[in-house]
């Protein structure tokens, strides 16, 4: 009995001596200590024998961009035991260091033992293609797709595959089924332009040369190319991107009249702001209403000028000052200080920005703008800044549509509609504007506000029925953070850089179905697949949201890189800390001048790519010629966002899947919190 005793504690002290050794491993990994984490990896496999550890060690050797060691450990698994993802994984390894052979050899073996594993079939399509094979390429291409037809990657590969095939046709095609799936996925536009040019079709070459700039206004191809074109045009510039005109006076459904909403706190929200939420500075704009307006000095309050329904009012920055001109051009006034355009009725009418494909703010050049309450023009130097000030309930009208698709379940608007109040109401309070003069911006920097033409008789229900509803932790207002989509785990806020921890923004998976804390392995395998999760919910949230792909040219990468930080010729990129997410939370890139270590969220998705990362949530793989020269770099990612708080994907996906109700949707995404109605006193 004794020596059972004996023996039955020694077991279950070598078990939790493993356990300790496991999490040790994991924590070091999270915390970008590969050195340490490999060490306690070796003693937790002396110790069990389990050749899946060997597969987290092979994955913290690839993210440190040590390829050979990775290798030789998932060598070892499979001498242990052969599994279709560890073979395509080997594959790809030696892809990506240039070896075909031995890269083919273990495709051809995973895809044997199971033919839908999408990794080994992209795989055998990418072998192929380096070796000139046109039709085993496609033959290929058309089995993932077949397998994953809805990601818009897919489609990428095929472009570029037919790109570096000359054949244009095919490549065009495809290229426009990327920017169809996912419109902001910039890479696809430079080689589109290119094809249009190749035809001799200057229209649209400029056009998609030009929507590069939309993103990267300073990028070099581009740049030169649209002053190259433009003498080529058949058309103007207007006819090729013709802007949107709002013609008639914008129609509420009776159901949702604007009257019915009680009066509320005035907002002031900076429009047509950067992404940093500061005011673009504005050379001359025009003006209409379909109701009669006014100018009035800010200061004074003295009416300085009426215009009647449809009449126009221009306004422009000349000699440091604000210069107004009726329609005809006759000079009316001139203003050094702030003026207020009001209509005569701020909650019914409207105040209509004039699209103009010359304005100095790129935000006003395609499409009018319509704003319900006031335009305050305020001088800078340099320009001028536009602030529409606008009650809190009536500013919800134009926010919730452009954050949250109006077609989605109506609880998930519910939850967007409280939870953008709420922001709205702590940037009130405390918000980073204030210096600036306004509370909120209507960029992604604050909360995307739109104004009148975005709004939907869907989320215009969602803001009636939540009316002065907001979100509160023992009785003061939450920090509400939302985002798009979180690929599938939600971020807590202490692990990122500057976000401070917050009892109730805490990390979880967006799922019942899987644990929390993904292994190097598991994460692997995770973010390139299609995993349950509220926020993967195909028909309503775009695929392209949830799991996406870039394969990022190292000039371009260089590019970018360089110029921000002097840092020469990329050598090597390392993903140095993460989130028990996945996500990103440090990462060095190293060159052939000097190494540098960005650690900020926004920062770290604005560091790659023509544009920005859609998140942090992705595994980098570099790919390499044989000779060790960086040929590109492939982001396997999934999610649109900081992935912390709210993901509006997944509240889709509750309300529509799980039948969820909008109290239930913000319980799960911020624990501990409660709804509290808004009480507005007159002050």
């Amino acid at each position: 009995m004794v020596l059972f005793f004996i023996c039955f504690f020694g077991i279950l002290n070598n078990y939790l001596f493993s356990t300790d050794l496991k999490e040790m491993a994991y924590q070091s990994y999270l915390n970008g200590d590969f050195e340490r984490s490999l060490e306690y990896y070796k003693a937790f496999y002396e110790n069990n024998k389990d050749y899946r550890v060997l597969l987290d060690m092979a994955m913290i050797y690839k993210n440190s961009d040590n390829y050979k060691k990775a290798i030789e450990c998932l060598e070892k698994s499979v001498s242990i035991k052969e599994d279709s993802e560890v073979l395509a994984e080997l594959g790809w390894l030696y892809f990506h260091i240039g070896d075909n052979e031995k890269s083919k050899f273990y495709f051809e073996k995973a895809f044997n033992i199971e033919n839908k594993n999408y990794s080994a079939v992209m795989g055998m399509a990418m072998v192929y293609s380096q070796t000139k094979d046109i039709i085993k390429t496609i033959d290929y291409l058309n089995i993932y797709k077949n397998i994953r037809g809805d990601y818009a990657g897919v489609d990428y590969l095929f472009a570029w595959n037919y790109v570096n095939f000359q054949m244009y046709d095919k490549a065009k095609e495809y290229l426009i089924n990327v920017l169809r799936k996912d419109p902001s996925f910039i890479e696809a536009r430079l080689p589109l332009a290119q094809i249009y040019l190749k035809e001799g079709d200057y229209n649209q070459a400029w056009n998609q040369y030009y929507r590069v700039l939309d993103y990267v206004p300073d990028h070099p191809i581009a740049t030169k190319m649209v002053k190259i074109i433009e003498g080529k045009l058949t058309k103007q510039p207007e006819e090729i991107r013709p802007p949107f005109k709002i013609l008639n006076p914008t129609v509420i459904s009776e159901s949702y009249d604007i009257n019915r909403l009680k009066k509320s706190i005035k907002l002031r929200v900076a429009v047509g702001a950067d992404d940093a939420g500061n005011h673009r500075k504005n050379r001359s704009l025009t003006l209409r209403s379909f109701n009669n307006i006014n100018i009035y000095g800010k200061e004074t309050g003295k009416n300085y000028a009426s215009f009647k329904t449809g009449e126009m009012i221009k306004i422009k920055y000349e000699k440091d000052s604000l210069s107004i001109y009726s329609d005809n051009g006759v000079l009316l006034n001139i203003f050094s200080k702030p003026i207020i355009i009001k209509s005569d009725d701020p909650r019914n009418g409207t105040i209509i920005i004039e699209a103009d494909s010359k304005n100095s703010n790129p935000y006003f050049r395609y499409s009018d703008r319509e704003y319900r309450g006031e335009i305050e023009i305020v001088p800078l130097k340099g320009g001028f800044g536009i602030i529409n000030i606008v009650e809190l309930e009536v500013y919800l009208l134009g926010v919730v549509p452009a954050e949250m698709e109006p077609k989605w379940p109506m609880e998930a608007l519910k939850a967007q509609a409280v939870i953008a109040r709420t922001e709205a109401v702590r940037r009130l309070k405390e918000g980073p504007h204030k210096k600036e003069g306004y509370h909120l911006c209507d960029s992604q920097h604050c909360q995307v506000y739109k104004g009148v033409i975005y709004e939907k008789n869907s989320t215009n229900k969602a803001v009636f029925d939540t009316e002065g509803e907001v979100l509160a932790y023992k009785d003061r207002l939450a920090y509400s953070f939302y985002h798009s989509n979180c690929g599938g785990y939600i971020q807590s806020s202490s692990e990122v850089k500057g976000w401070g921890d917050v009892p109730y923004l805490k990390s979880h998976p967006d799922s019942d179905k899987y644990k929390e804390g993904l292994s190097p392995w598991e994460f692997n395998i995770w973010i390139k697949g299609m995993p349950e999760a509220y926020c993967n919910y195909p028909g309503v949230v775009s695929d392209s949201e949830f799991r996406w792909l870039k394969i990022i040219k190292r000039a371009d990468i260089n590019f970018k890189l360089d110029k921000r930080y002097g840092v020469g010729d990329i050598k090597s990129i390392i993903v140095l800390k993460r989130s028990r997410s996945g996500n990103v939370n440090s990462i060095k890139i190293i060159g052939t001048k000097k190494s540098v270590v960005i650690d900020k969220e926004h920062i770290i998705r604005n560091a790659f790519g023509l544009n920005s990362l859609k998140s942090t949530l992705f595994n980098i793989e570099i790919n390499r010629f044989s000779d060790g020269k960086i040929r590109n770099i492939w982001f396997y990612g999934g999610g649109w966002g900081h992935s912390i708080g709210m993901c509006q994907g997944g509240a889709a996906g509750m309300a529509g899947k799980e039948n969820k109700n909008y109290k239930q949707i913000l319980n799960f995404y911020f624990p501990g919190t409660k709804i509290k109605k808004l009480k507005y006193i007159k002050k």
